[in-house]
């Protein structure tokens, strides 16, 4: 990877203080020019913003390794786990990495600047357990604290079971010893009611049907560090807020939410159905922003915005029923890949007015290198192609239990088949205003204009040069 001087960031400088929020789940199509999120608008119109800013990954723990690292998740071998077909890999994240032990990460490196960082996580990927902490110097794992409180027996209930791995394969094979006597006809309609039921009693559980997903508790959490561990070191803060990410609180509590129910055809994905997801979606948004208001307040009150940038940004953005796709970890079209990316800088408690747009496209790698410079350290811009990376789904959990239904259940082979599907590589390169999806020949490589915020005019066939450049891009990344 080749690197060079860059620009773009000059007018920064050092700041004293670098607090990074990052909204899980947040589309920039949502994000900017959106009137309803204030505070979002007040840090865009007060500082530089990415117009085309593309996450290297389409799903968290892939995203937030190659932030830390500034690598490619397909440079880091712990980033690339195949959950579908690996029945070794824990799928409940209690006991697997997501980078080695020994990884050099952000954190790690503004730690050795003078920097003291902190991470405020809501993600259930994004703590100590993962590696993905590594180098923070205090890490508030909020996410499991969050989501019990809304049902605490269900919830002790529901960490009984994950963290218990023996009852769960003594669980497995009672299920399928039971199944062998089941008709299949009955089976099939068995193994749906199941399916639904456990998605909601597990949602209903961890509380991510409400409107809140933990946002309060990071402010809470925030709140305290400030006023009684706030060191007065230079301080780099990271916080993790989920609202955006599913599930939602749609309107219609009947409304099943299984993604894989729908992308298999089990359900029908119409515009009425995406509609109420996505209602719902920018319902979390909004009340989102207002919390990130208090976040800033909070900042503001203790300091910390006297001298400091302010940067926010997402891992990865949502499908609604675009290209025919439900939710995240999928092909990496713009809707997954196109995040937000604003850098504003408050001197005093204010925001210094710098409104500026930048249309070219940005890695979020690159971020990592950013923020280093407003460290203080030499900026290097990551030059060549922006790329954006699908390395497999994220939803393995019952990959095994699809495996050993799929010849006695319809719906169960039909969500297998499309798990793996989309359990592939798919690979998009932007470059010279255009965009190549190549999806490693398990279908047709797609070529869009830069400009096709949509995606739905295939430009290949009378461009196959332009795609066989940006292709060789991908072999030499």
């Amino acid at each position: 990877m080749r690197f060079s001087l860059g620009k773009a960031h000059d007018s920064f400088g050092k700041s004293k203080n670098i607090i990074v929020l990052l909204l899980d789940t947040l589309r920039a199509s949502d994000a900017y020019g959106n009137a309803s999120l204030e505070n979002l608008q007040y840090l865009a119109n007060n500082g530089i913003t990415y117009e085309n800013a593309i996450s290297p990954a389409t799903w968290t723990a892939p995203a937030h390794a190659s932030i830390f690292t500034a690598k490619l998740p397909s440079k880091i071998k712990q980033a690339s786990h195949n959950f579908l077909s690996d029945s070794s890999i824990d799928p409940w994240i209690v006991k697997i990495k997501f980078l080695p032990d020994n990884a050099v990460t952000l954190a790690s490196k503004l730690h050795n600047m003078g920097y003291y960082s902190v991470l405020f996580s809501n993600n259930p990927f994004l703590t100590s357990n993962t590696n993905l902490a590594l180098g923070f110097d205090k890490i508030y794992d909020l996410w499991f604290k969050s989501n019990i409180k809304y049902n605490p027996k269900k919830a002790k209930i529901l960490s009984n079971f994950i963290r218990g791995e023996t009852m769960r394969k003594a669980l497995f094979n009672t299920t399928i010893a039971l199944s062998n006597f089941i008709p299949s006809n009955l089976l099939n309609r068995m193994y749906l009611n199941l399916r639904v039921k456990m998605a909601s009693g597990v949602a209903n559980a961890d509380g991510t049907y409400k409107l809140d997903r933990g946002a309060v508790d990071t402010n809470h959490a925030l709140k305290n560090y400030i006023e009684k561990d706030y060191n007065y070191m230079p301080q780099f803060m990271f916080l993790n807020c989920i609202e955006a990410h599913e599930n939602y609180p749609v309107r219609n509590k009947e409304l099943i939410q299984d993604k894989w129910l729908y992308m298999s055809g089990i359900l029908e994905m119409n515009d009425h159905i995406t509609k109420q997801f996505h209602d719902a979606y920018k319902r979390r948004l909004v009340y989102l922003d207002k919390q990130v208001g208090k976040s800033l307040e909070l900042l503001k009150k203790g300091g910390l915005l006297d001298d400091a940038s302010v940067i926010v940004t997402s891992d990865h953005g949502q499908f609604f029923g675009e290209h025919g796709m439900l939710y995240h970890s999928l092909y990496p079209y713009r809707e997954v890949n196109s995040v937000p990316f604003i850098i504003s800088k408050f001197e005093n408690g204010k925001a210094v007015s710098e409104h500026r747009s930048i249309a070219e496209p940005e890695s979020l790698i690159d971020m990592h290198n950013i923020i280093l410079s407003i460290a203080g350290a030499r900026y290097k811009k990551q030059m060549g192609p922006v790329i954006s990376e699908h390395n497999g789904i994220s939803e393995g959990w019952d990959g095994m239990l699809l495996s050993a239904l799929r010849r006695r259940s319809n719906y169960a082979a039909q969500i297998y088949r499309t798990k793996v599907a989309y359990n592939t590589k798919a690979y998009a390169v932007m470059r010279d205003g255009y965009k190549l999806i190549h999806f490693f020949g398990k279908k047709k490589s797609e070529l869009y204009r830069i400009g096709d915020t949509s995606e739905e005019s295939d430009i290949m066939a009378a461009n196959r040069g332009i795609a066989k450049q940006l292709l060789s891009a991908i072999q030499k990344a």
